[in-house]
């Protein structure tokens, strides 16, 4: 397709859905992939905003009225505190946006508070506070919210005599999710193509990696790497921003993270990848 043929497409997509559409929905809409979209414009970021539209949703940053006006809206059309899947299922957003911001999904009702005393908008969200006050009181500490399952103790402790694997994947090639960034690069082997990427070399200095990326049909260009376990510990490192084009991890936890620096977060990308597979096999 050509560069005008996918933009097309994507308005068209974002005209159906009523929103901005995903990386799979425009597999699924307009047979657009996910190399594609790299070859014209570098990502999906990119290629909504050629578009004329305003990216949004998972893997873009977001504004943190944004965030909590939306959870305060959901917990207002519940009538109570949502649990982080009442939330996925009914928000805007996934739940990274507020762990990037608050660590924990139990401290979102004291940061909602804080910003409607803030922005003086209390009036208007007297309800949703009034949940918060309720929560608070049950839990008995005015700074915790209901327990989530993901809070709850682990089941068992950690034996320091044998390995500690990732969460299952159960993909032929790879059993379970990457611990560290040695399991980030061979992801990374499993994906380079379908991201659009031809690996020169790898080297133990930094950057990890070079390769080459088709930018326009035809004409490819040299693209240097650095793999971490979390895009955070590329500045805990202490590598230069300069030197290096895109970090290449299997978390996404660096907020701060300069735009001009690309961040491709292999675990959104295998989860999109094994959503296309169950739906090729229904």
């Amino acid at each position: 397709m050509s560069k005008e043929e996918v933009l097309k497409a994507i308005r068209s997509c974002a005209k159906k859905l009523q929103r901005n559409p995903s990386r799979r929905d425009l597999r699924r809409m307009a047979r657009i992939s996910e190399e594609t979209l790299y070859r014209h414009f570098g990502g999906l970021r990119k290629a909504l905003e050629c578009a004329g539209l305003q990216p949004s949703g998972s893997g873009f940053r977001q504004p943190e009225s944004a965030v909590l006006l939306d959870w305060a809206a959901v917990a207002r059309k519940l009538g109570k505190i949502p649990t982080v899947h009442e939330y996925e299922s009914k928000g805007r957003f996934s739940d990274m946006p507020f762990h990037t911001r608050y660590g924990n999904w139990t401290k979102i009702p004291e940061a909602f508070r804080r910003f409607a005393a803030r922005t003086r908008i209390g009036r208007e969200w007297k309800d949703v506070l009034r949940l918060i006050t309720a929560q608070n009181g049950r839990c008995g500490n005015g700074n915790k919210a209901a327990l989530e399952p993901r809070t709850l103790p682990r089941r068992g402790r950690v034996r320091q005599d044998r390995p500690v694997y990732g969460p299952l994947m159960n993909l032929p090639e790879m059993v379970h999710e990457p611990t560290n960034e040695q399991g980030v690069i061979f992801a990374f082997g499993l994906v380079a193509r379908q991201l659009g990427f031809r690996v020169l070399r790898f080297q133990t200095g930094f950057p990890d990696c070079e390769a080459l990326r088709e930018v326009e049909r035809g004409q490819l260009q040299r693209v240097s790497m650095e793999f971490e376990f979390e895009s955070r510990n590329f500045l805990r490192h202490g590598h230069k921003r300069d030197g290096c084009d895109a970090i290449v991890c299997w978390r996404h936890n660096w907020k701060e993270c300069p735009e001009e620096l690309e961040v491709i977060e292999l675990k959104k990308v295998f989860e999109e990848l094994l959503l296309v597979s169950e739906d090729r096999r229904k």
